[in-house]
This record gives C-alpha cells, sequence and structure tokens, in this order.
C-alpha cells in the first residue's frame, strides 16, 4: 500500500492490487444541486476503509450510490476490477455489497434465525429447511464470536447482540464488501470494543469495509485507510498511521481543530451548587460534590455507573432517598424538570431524539417551548419574539437551517443539539447539566459546541459535563468526578488527570 501525499492528500495505490471496490469521479444531483462531486475511491481486500466528514459532507449520498439506492450522474464504480452497476439494494446485496444501516432493520416478531435468512430462506422439497437454517445460523454467529440462541426473538435481544445478527445476515448473502454506518453510535465502549474485534476477524476473512464514524479515536483504532469528505468531494485519502487528528479535521471542516481549555483557579470562586451524601435506591449513593461559579466539572465512569442518574435526581425525574442539594444556599429538591429549571438549573438529555426535540414541530417553537412566559407580549405569544430569540442563537451557534418554521426533524444531529441548547439557555439557567452533549455530532458542530460552552462559562455560567467520550471530559473539565458502581470513587484536578487514571478509578476504584 502507498504513501499519502500529505500536502494534496491523495493516496498513491499500489498497481498490482485489485480493489474489491473502487469508484471514479461518482457524480450525483439533486435538480441544481451537485452533492457528491467527483469522488474516487478504493477499498482493498481485507482492509477497513474509513470515511469521515460534517454532516452533509456527502457520506449518506456516497452509501446510497454505492449500494443501489441511489443512481449515479456521473463517473464508474468497479466491483473486483469488473464495471458494476447496482439497480437497487437487493442487486448490489445479490453481489456481495451489503449495507448495515445505523437505524437497525430486524423484524423484532422473528427469530434470529429467521432474520439472519430472510427473504431466501434454505429450502428442501419447497418447504423451509428448518434444520439447515438452523444450523447455518448457529455457523454464522459463531464466525462472529457471538453466543446467540438461533431460535431466541430478535425482540428480546440488545442492540449490540441485534447489530451482529444483522452482520451475520450479511454473510449469509456471501458479503464480499460491508459497509458500516455509524455503527458504534448505540454502542458502550466495551461493547463497541467486541464490534471492532468482529471487524478484525472479517478483515483476515478477506472482506472488505468501508466504515463511517464521527468518532476519530475510532479511525485510529480499526481503519487502515481513511478518505475525508467535505461539500461533496474528497479533500484526502491516507494511511491512517501516517496522519493524525489534526490531519483529519483540517481536510474535514478546512481548518485546524482546538478546543483545548486552560483550567481555572476556582478557590475564591463562589460555590454554586452542593450536593451532600445525595443517594437513589438501586442507582448510586453518598454522591457528594460542589460546583463553582464559571466552572465545568466533568462526571466520569463506565455505562451503568450511574452518571446520568445523578443529573435525572437532581432535576426531580429519579427519586432521591436520602441527601441534600442547596443551588446558590437555597435547598434544592425538585418535583420535576420544569421546577428544577424555574431554580435555575436545566438538564439537558442525553436522548435528543426520544426526550428532546418536537420531531414535526417549528425549530422556533423546539428552541422557547421551556419559556414561553418569555416571549409573551400583552397576554400572547409573540411570533416576532420568538423569532428575534432564534435569530440571535442561530448566528451565536451557527444553526444551519432554511428558517425558524422549519421542522426540526430535517435538521442534523448536531443543529439539533444547538437548538436543544437555544431551549436550554432560554431559561436563562445558573447551573447547567449536558448529558452527552455531542452524541451522534459531527466534529465541525462539536468545535462549534464546545467553543460555545467555553463562552457560556467564561460568563460565569457552571456547567456539569457527562459525557463517554474521554477526550472531551479531558480537555473541557476543570475538575473530574468519576463514577464507579454508583459512587464517586475520585475526584481528579485538571492538572492530574489523564485517561489512565480516569479509566483506573473508572474500572478499580
Amino acid at each position: 500500500m502507498g504513501r499519502p501525499d500529505r500536502d494534496c492528500g491523495t493516496f498513491l495505490m499500489d498497481q498490482t492490487g485489485t480493489p474489491m471496490l473502487s469508484a471514479r469521479g461518482l457524480t450525483k444531483r439533486f435538480a441544481a444541486n451537485v452533492v457528491l462531486d467527483g469522488v474516487d475511491f478504493d477499498l482493498l481486500p481485507g482492509e477497513v476503509h474509513a470515511i469521515v466528514g460534517e454532516n452533509g459532507a456527502g457520506k449518506s449520498t456516497f452509501i446510497k450510490l454505492l449500494s443501489g439506492i441511489y443512481q449515479p450522474d456521473g463517473g464508474e464504480m468497479r466491483l473486483e476490477g469488473a464495471p458494476a452497476s447496482f439497480r437497487g439494494p437487493q442487486d448490489s446485496m445479490g453481489r456481495g455489497v451489503i449495507v448495515i444501516h445505523q437505524e437497525l432493520s430486524l423484524a423484532p416478531h422473528l427469530s434470529v434465525e429467521e432474520n439472519i435468512f430472510l427473504g431466501h430462506f434454505p429450502r428442501r422439497f419447497g418447504v423451509i429447511d428448518r434444520r439447515h437454517m438452523r444450523e447455518e445460523a448457529t455457523r454464522l454467529l459463531q464466525r462472529l464470536l457471538v453466543d446467540i440462541p438461533p431460535a431466541t426473538r430478535a425482540g428480546d435481544l440488545s442492540i449490540a447482540q441485534q447489530q451482529m445478527v444483522e452482520i451475520a445476515k450479511a454473510l449469509s448473502h456471501d458479503a464480499r464488501v460491508l459497509i458500516l454506518d455509524e455503527p458504534t453510535a448505540v454502542l458502550d465502549s466495551d461493547r463497541a470494543e467486541l464490534l471492532f474485534k468482529v471487524m478484525e476477524t472479517l478483515k483476515a476473512e478477506g472482506i472488505g469495509i468501508v466504515f463511517i464514524s464521527h468518532h476519530l479515536e475510532e479511525i485510529f483504532r480499526i481503519a487502515d485507510r481513511v478518505t475525508v469528505l467535505r461539500d461533496g468531494k474528497v479533500t484526502g485519502t491516507a494511511d491512517v498511521a501516517d496522519v493524525d487528528q489534526e490531519w483529519l479535521v483540517r481536510h474535514m471542516v478546512g481548518r485546524g481543530f482546538s478546543f483545548e481549555r486552560v483550567a481555572q483557579d476556582l478557590s475564591d470562586r463562589e460555590t454554586v451548587l452542593v450536593c451532600e451524601g445525595l443517594a437513589s435506591p438501586g442507582r448510586f449513593a453518598d454522591v457528594s460534590f460542589t460546583l463553582a461559579r464559571g466552572e465545568i466539572l466533568g462526571i466520569a465512569g463506565l455505562v451503568g455507573a450511574g452518571r446520568s442518574e445523578i443529573a435525572r435526581a437532581l432535576v426531580g425525574t429519579l427519586p432521591v432517598s436520602s441527601g441534600k442539594v442547596t443551588l446558590e444556599g437555597r435547598a434544592a429538591r425538585f418535583s420535576n424538570p420544569r421546577a428544577a429549571a424555574r431554580a435555575g438549573l436545566y438538564y439537558l438529555t442525553e436522548d435528543r431524539k426520544a426526550e428532546g426535540i418536537l420531531p414535526n414541530r417549528p425549530v422556533r417553537e423546539n428552541a422557547t417551548i421551556a419559556n414561553l412566559k418569555a416571549f409573551l407580549r400583552n397576554g400572547l405569544l409573540s411570533r416576532r419574539a420568538e423569532n428575534r430569540f432564534i435569530a440571535d442563537y442561530t448566528r451565536q451557534l451557527d444553526i444551519r437551517m432554511a428558517g425558524p418554521g422549519v421542522e426540526i426533524r430535517n435538521l442534523s444531529g448536531g443543529n439539533q443539539q444547538k437548538v436543544l441548547l437555544a431551549r436550554a439557555l432560554s431559561v436563562r439557567p445558573k447551573v447547567l447539566v449536558l448529558d452527552e452533549p455531542t452524541r451522534g455530532v459531527d466534529i465541525g458542530a462539536k468545535q462549534e459546541i464546545y467553543s460555545f460552552i467555553r463562552q457560556l462559562v467564561d460568563e460565569g455560567m457552571s456547567i456539569l459535563l457527562i459525557s463517554s467520550e474521554m477526550e472531551e471530559i479531558l480537555r473541557l473539565s476543570d475538575r473530574i468526578l468519576v463514577m464507579r458502581q454508583g459512587r464517586i470513587a475520585a475526584t481528579l484536578q485538571h492538572s492530574e488527570a489523564d485517561e489512565a487514571s480516569i479509566m483506573r478509578a473508572a474500572a478499580l476504584g
């Protein structure tokens, strides 16, 4: 495999290797809008080739062209050196090019084995050969190093198990090219690592894997090469071993990426929030901490450690059995998030789709619904006041949309999250609790959100930051609480915290 030209970002491929899948000059237009512009791409046998880019860069369109959902307006594709043109997903699947989408598509009422062979059941004398189907399903699952009884109902599986069944389904079609679209978006770090081991197994079998991810650390963990898209064009392709995060970000957004924050001297700062001996049965116990004005207090820990549960208990969505919370010196025991918000404590949920956005309502309503009183004029809701508010935060947060009347479901994940941030700020909180604030957000939007968080604390707001992204916690936090099994295992100053110290406390206490 050749080396990248670091200046122009092109990959000089060994001419002796025939790509499993290749594209030359691939172009796609919608009316006058060119969404993919002359894309060149090669996937070698036994290679993980990552594709990265901001939302709207063209990743989804590229996947849909590779899998036959869209037809190209220009350029060509080749499969193992032969011209390839797919009439649809079934056609591409029949030729071994299979996409596993972020939104899994198993039939929950069917068994695992039925899902694996749905649409191409093995038959004997015209009827489904269930014995052979079970044997083959068992073999495929063992190949993926997972122990799932084939008769299990798919709806009873965890998300991670469902994902493995999707991969087994792809292998049942003799997949030669596997396209994984944000496969770790719903996985914790342990289950993501299991997925990576499965990917390594498939690589060793010669299967080519196209890997889409927003998480740059995953690119360096599993990918062999990476292609960067920006505005529908390839801005760089390189061996992963030859580049760093700065190179990736520069090619993704056209500029460097720096969001590290110098830790503040908090010794003379006013304490805003005090939590003493807080407990919630079966969730966490004896949680005590303080939060100073203008401080970012990170809360780290493994999945199930109790991080989000603390936040939910603070705003009244989980019961508290003991302990005391004060906000600016006043007792703060709330019955619901609305009461907490009125007092100056706002929780921005980790589950944007289920608990955050109102998908079929306009951006305007999504941004102002937490504090409608602020937008009343003469007892009536003022559209002008709402529009002024959203215009202000559209400018501050660079929210990209057609206008405040567009339904929020039509915005990218990053822009949806920015609207929810604007909603939080409509109540003018003293303490803002951010739970996984950049989950599912592209690198450009992530940088903008980080900059805005920095601006908020510089203006005196205090922030509790809950995140599974180690780099996010380390770069943004002044102090870090590490949770383990529902208790605080360590409190680390910014200067003494690193990935090893956090993981040691999270895993060992």
